[in-house]
Protein backbone atom coordinates (compact mmCIF):
# COMPACT_ATOMS: atom_id res chain seq x y z
CA UNK A 1 0.00 0.00 0.00
CA UNK A 2 2.69 2.15 0.80
CA UNK A 3 4.59 1.78 -2.06
CA UNK A 4 1.60 2.41 -4.44
CA UNK A 5 1.07 5.52 -2.42
CA UNK A 6 4.38 6.56 -2.94
CA UNK A 7 3.66 5.82 -6.99
CA UNK A 8 0.99 7.72 -7.07
CA UNK A 9 2.46 11.02 -5.51
CA UNK A 10 5.41 11.12 -8.12
CA UNK A 11 1.93 10.54 -10.86
CA UNK A 12 1.03 14.00 -9.71
CA UNK A 13 4.34 15.65 -9.55
CA UNK A 14 5.15 14.47 -13.24
CA UNK A 15 1.95 15.89 -14.49
CA UNK A 16 1.92 18.64 -12.48
CA UNK A 17 5.96 19.20 -13.49
CA UNK A 18 4.14 18.99 -17.30
CA UNK A 19 1.31 21.26 -17.00
CA UNK A 20 4.12 24.03 -15.97
CA UNK A 21 6.09 23.13 -18.96
CA UNK A 22 3.36 23.04 -21.20
CA UNK A 23 2.26 26.28 -19.70
CA UNK A 24 5.69 28.30 -19.98
CA UNK A 25 5.57 27.55 -23.41
CA UNK A 26 2.10 28.04 -24.61
CA UNK A 27 1.27 31.30 -22.31
CA UNK A 28 3.19 33.54 -24.27
CA UNK A 29 1.85 31.86 -27.79
CA UNK A 30 -2.03 32.18 -26.17
CA UNK A 31 -1.17 36.37 -25.25
CA UNK A 32 -1.22 36.96 -29.18
CA UNK A 33 -5.19 35.95 -29.38
CA UNK A 34 -6.52 39.26 -27.25
CA UNK A 35 -3.47 41.41 -28.98
CA UNK A 36 -4.94 40.63 -32.29
CA UNK A 37 -8.44 41.42 -31.17
CA UNK A 38 -6.89 44.93 -29.79
CA UNK A 39 -9.17 48.29 -31.00
CA UNK A 40 -5.86 50.08 -30.41
CA UNK A 41 -3.15 50.48 -32.53
CA UNK A 42 -0.24 49.36 -30.59
CA UNK A 43 0.99 45.69 -29.37
CA UNK A 44 0.26 46.16 -25.41
CA UNK A 45 -1.87 44.53 -22.86
CA UNK A 46 -4.00 44.97 -21.14
CA UNK A 47 -5.97 46.27 -24.72
CA UNK A 48 -8.29 49.47 -24.39
CA UNK A 49 -11.21 47.49 -26.07
CA UNK A 50 -12.18 44.40 -28.88
CA UNK A 51 -12.33 44.97 -32.10
CA UNK A 52 -12.05 42.64 -35.49
CA UNK A 53 -10.53 45.55 -37.24
CA UNK A 54 -7.01 44.15 -37.54
CA UNK A 55 -8.26 40.99 -39.15
CA UNK A 56 -10.15 42.91 -41.53
CA UNK A 57 -6.78 44.78 -42.36
CA UNK A 58 -5.33 41.26 -43.02
CA UNK A 59 -8.00 39.96 -44.75
CA UNK A 60 -9.24 42.89 -47.41
CA UNK A 61 -4.99 44.12 -47.82
CA UNK A 62 -4.01 43.34 -50.68
CA UNK A 63 -0.04 43.72 -49.49
CA UNK A 64 -0.55 40.94 -47.21
CA UNK A 65 -2.98 38.62 -49.55
CA UNK A 66 -0.58 38.62 -52.31
CA UNK A 67 2.12 37.62 -49.49
CA UNK A 68 -0.08 34.48 -48.61
CA UNK A 69 -1.03 33.61 -52.03
CA UNK A 70 3.14 33.24 -52.72
CA UNK A 71 3.43 31.54 -49.65
CA UNK A 72 1.16 29.01 -50.25
CA UNK A 73 1.85 28.55 -54.46
CA UNK A 74 5.44 28.44 -53.13
CA UNK A 75 5.02 25.83 -50.32
CA UNK A 76 2.76 23.54 -52.13
CA UNK A 77 5.19 23.29 -55.30
CA UNK A 78 7.97 22.65 -52.91
CA UNK A 79 5.98 19.95 -51.02
CA UNK A 80 5.50 18.42 -54.19
CA UNK A 81 8.59 17.98 -55.61
CA UNK A 82 9.87 17.13 -52.01
CA UNK A 83 7.48 14.32 -52.34
CA UNK A 84 8.30 12.95 -55.25
CA UNK A 85 12.12 13.41 -54.95
CA UNK A 86 12.23 12.49 -51.06
CA UNK A 87 9.87 9.34 -51.40
CA UNK A 88 12.60 7.64 -54.33
CA UNK A 89 15.66 8.77 -52.37
CA UNK A 90 13.90 7.45 -49.01
CA UNK A 91 13.35 3.75 -50.87
CA UNK A 92 16.66 4.06 -53.05
CA UNK A 93 18.94 4.66 -49.40
CA UNK A 94 16.54 1.55 -47.90
CA UNK A 95 17.87 -0.53 -49.99
CA UNK A 96 21.28 -0.57 -49.52
CA UNK A 97 23.42 -2.29 -47.21
CA UNK A 98 23.46 -1.00 -43.62
CA UNK A 99 26.78 0.91 -43.90
CA UNK A 100 26.18 2.77 -46.87
CA UNK A 101 22.32 3.28 -45.79
CA UNK A 102 24.24 5.43 -43.05
CA UNK A 103 26.13 7.23 -45.07
CA UNK A 104 23.62 8.12 -47.34
CA UNK A 105 21.54 9.62 -44.70
CA UNK A 106 23.85 11.79 -43.05
CA UNK A 107 24.41 13.20 -46.61
CA UNK A 108 21.18 14.06 -47.71
CA UNK A 109 20.71 15.52 -43.90
CA UNK A 110 23.40 18.08 -44.46
CA UNK A 111 21.34 20.58 -45.64
CA UNK A 112 18.68 20.61 -42.05
CA UNK A 113 22.24 20.79 -40.29
CA UNK A 114 23.90 23.59 -42.07
CA UNK A 115 23.13 27.23 -40.69
CA UNK A 116 20.46 28.65 -42.86
CA UNK A 117 22.47 31.98 -43.46
CA UNK A 118 25.32 30.02 -45.13
CA UNK A 119 23.14 27.49 -46.95
CA UNK A 120 21.00 31.10 -48.33
CA UNK A 121 24.75 32.53 -49.21
CA UNK A 122 25.86 29.47 -51.42
CA UNK A 123 22.24 29.27 -53.12
CA UNK A 124 21.89 33.00 -53.57
CA UNK A 125 26.04 32.66 -55.62
CA UNK A 126 24.75 29.68 -57.36
CA UNK A 127 21.35 31.01 -58.49
CA UNK A 128 22.94 34.52 -59.51
CA UNK A 129 24.99 32.46 -61.48
CA UNK A 130 22.61 30.35 -63.92
CA UNK A 131 20.28 33.46 -64.13
CA UNK A 132 17.45 32.75 -61.76
CA UNK A 133 17.71 35.04 -58.44
CA UNK A 134 15.25 36.81 -57.14
CA UNK A 135 12.49 34.67 -58.94
CA UNK A 136 9.92 32.49 -57.28
CA UNK A 137 11.93 29.29 -58.90
CA UNK A 138 14.89 30.20 -57.32
CA UNK A 139 12.93 30.21 -53.87
CA UNK A 140 11.04 27.38 -54.61
CA UNK A 141 14.34 25.12 -55.53
CA UNK A 142 16.02 26.37 -52.46
CA UNK A 143 12.98 25.45 -50.04
CA UNK A 144 13.08 22.07 -51.97
CA UNK A 145 16.94 21.36 -50.89
CA UNK A 146 15.67 21.88 -47.14
CA UNK A 147 12.35 20.32 -47.15
CA UNK A 148 13.53 16.84 -49.02
CA UNK A 149 15.42 15.86 -46.41
CA UNK A 150 12.33 16.03 -43.98
CA UNK A 151 10.66 13.23 -46.75
CA UNK A 152 13.24 11.35 -46.60
CA UNK A 153 13.98 10.50 -42.62
CA UNK A 154 9.82 10.00 -42.17
CA UNK A 155 9.73 7.80 -45.10
CA UNK A 156 12.57 5.76 -44.18
CA UNK A 157 10.70 5.58 -40.75
CA UNK A 158 7.86 3.88 -42.56
CA UNK A 159 10.17 2.05 -44.54
CA UNK A 160 11.32 0.56 -41.32
CA UNK A 161 8.43 -1.39 -40.42
CA UNK A 162 7.63 -2.81 -43.71
CA UNK A 163 8.56 -6.42 -44.45
CA UNK A 164 10.47 -6.58 -47.88
CA UNK A 165 9.26 -10.12 -48.75
CA UNK A 166 5.74 -8.68 -49.65
CA UNK A 167 7.36 -7.34 -52.71
CA UNK A 168 9.12 -10.63 -53.12
CA UNK A 169 5.91 -12.38 -53.15
CA UNK A 170 4.26 -9.91 -55.59
CA UNK A 171 6.82 -10.27 -58.01
CA UNK A 172 6.72 -14.24 -58.21
CA UNK A 173 3.04 -13.50 -58.63
CA UNK A 174 3.84 -11.89 -61.76
CA UNK A 175 3.44 -8.19 -60.22
CA UNK A 176 5.37 -5.44 -62.30
CA UNK A 177 7.89 -3.68 -60.39
CA UNK A 178 5.28 -0.23 -60.18
CA UNK A 179 2.19 -2.49 -59.63
CA UNK A 180 3.98 -4.11 -56.88
CA UNK A 181 5.31 -0.35 -55.01
CA UNK A 182 1.73 0.92 -55.98
CA UNK A 183 -0.43 -1.83 -54.64
CA UNK A 184 2.00 -3.31 -52.24
CA UNK A 185 4.33 -0.98 -50.86
CA UNK A 186 2.63 2.45 -51.03
CA UNK A 187 -0.22 1.87 -48.78
CA UNK A 188 1.82 0.66 -45.53
CA UNK A 189 4.32 4.04 -45.93
CA UNK A 190 1.92 6.16 -46.99
CA UNK A 191 1.53 7.86 -43.60
CA UNK A 192 5.34 8.40 -43.67
CA UNK A 193 4.68 9.70 -47.02
CA UNK A 194 1.86 12.41 -45.65
CA UNK A 195 4.05 13.20 -42.57
CA UNK A 196 7.18 13.94 -44.76
CA UNK A 197 4.52 16.63 -46.82
CA UNK A 198 3.19 18.32 -44.33
CA UNK A 199 7.02 18.88 -42.69
CA UNK A 200 7.84 19.74 -46.21
CA UNK A 201 5.17 21.95 -46.64
CA UNK A 202 5.27 23.76 -42.31
CA UNK A 203 9.17 24.08 -43.83
CA UNK A 204 8.54 25.92 -46.65
CA UNK A 205 5.39 28.03 -45.57
CA UNK A 206 7.34 29.28 -42.46
CA UNK A 207 11.02 29.43 -43.63
CA UNK A 208 12.62 33.35 -44.27
CA UNK A 209 16.36 33.67 -44.06
CA UNK A 210 16.41 32.19 -47.26
CA UNK A 211 13.70 33.93 -48.52
CA UNK A 212 16.07 37.23 -47.89
CA UNK A 213 18.69 36.67 -50.20
CA UNK A 214 16.68 34.40 -52.94
CA UNK A 215 13.22 36.88 -53.32
CA UNK A 216 13.21 40.46 -54.93
CA UNK A 217 10.88 42.81 -53.57
CA UNK A 218 8.28 42.02 -56.06
CA UNK A 219 8.16 38.33 -54.48
CA UNK A 220 7.33 38.33 -50.90
CA UNK A 221 6.02 35.83 -48.84
CA UNK A 222 4.38 36.02 -45.55
CA UNK A 223 6.82 35.47 -42.99
CA UNK A 224 8.68 38.03 -44.93
CA UNK A 225 6.05 41.20 -44.79
CA UNK A 226 5.65 39.99 -41.09
CA UNK A 227 9.22 40.53 -40.25
CA UNK A 228 9.48 44.05 -42.00
CA UNK A 229 6.47 44.59 -40.14
CA UNK A 230 7.69 44.00 -36.89
CA UNK A 231 10.92 46.07 -37.86
CA UNK A 232 8.87 49.13 -39.44
CA UNK A 233 5.21 49.17 -38.33
CA UNK A 234 4.44 46.72 -35.02
CA UNK A 235 0.48 46.85 -35.65
CA UNK A 236 -1.87 44.41 -34.18
CA UNK A 237 -1.99 42.73 -37.69
CA UNK A 238 1.18 41.15 -37.09
CA UNK A 239 -0.63 39.26 -34.19
CA UNK A 240 -3.27 38.13 -36.54
CA UNK A 241 -0.64 36.69 -39.22
CA UNK A 242 1.06 35.04 -36.02
CA UNK A 243 -1.90 33.51 -35.08
CA UNK A 244 -2.87 32.37 -38.54
CA UNK A 245 0.98 30.80 -38.59
CA UNK A 246 0.64 29.11 -35.03
CA UNK A 247 -2.62 26.95 -36.27
CA UNK A 248 -1.64 26.15 -39.21
CA UNK A 249 1.94 24.95 -37.46
CA UNK A 250 -0.89 23.06 -34.69
CA UNK A 251 -3.25 21.68 -36.78
CA UNK A 252 -0.50 19.95 -38.98
CA UNK A 253 1.50 19.19 -35.65
CA UNK A 254 -2.08 17.56 -34.69
CA UNK A 255 -1.72 15.31 -38.35
CA UNK A 256 1.53 14.31 -37.98
CA UNK A 257 0.39 12.49 -34.55
CA UNK A 258 -2.01 10.93 -35.50
CA UNK A 259 0.13 9.33 -38.50
CA UNK A 260 2.43 8.72 -35.41
CA UNK A 261 -0.04 6.52 -33.77
CA UNK A 262 -1.04 4.77 -37.04
CA UNK A 263 2.29 3.92 -37.64
CA UNK A 264 2.48 2.54 -33.82
CA UNK A 265 -0.35 0.45 -34.26
CA UNK A 266 0.76 -1.06 -37.62
CA UNK A 267 4.18 -2.24 -36.29
CA UNK A 268 1.73 -3.27 -32.90
CA UNK A 269 -0.35 -5.49 -34.86
CA UNK A 270 3.15 -7.11 -36.01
Amino acid sequence: MKGRASGYGWTILIRIAAFLVFAFLLLPLLVLIPVSLTSGTMLVLPTPGYSMRWYEDVFYNPIWLNALRNSLIIAAVTMSVSLVLGTMAAIGIWRLAPRMRGVALALISVPIVTPAVIAAVAMFIFHAGIGIGGTMTSIVLGHIAISAPFVVITVLSSLDVFDNRLMMAAASLGAPPGKAFWNVMLPIITPGIVSGAIFAFLTSFDEIVLVLFLGSPGMRTLPQELFSGIREQMTPSIAVIANMLIVVATAAIIAVEMLRRRIVSVVDRK
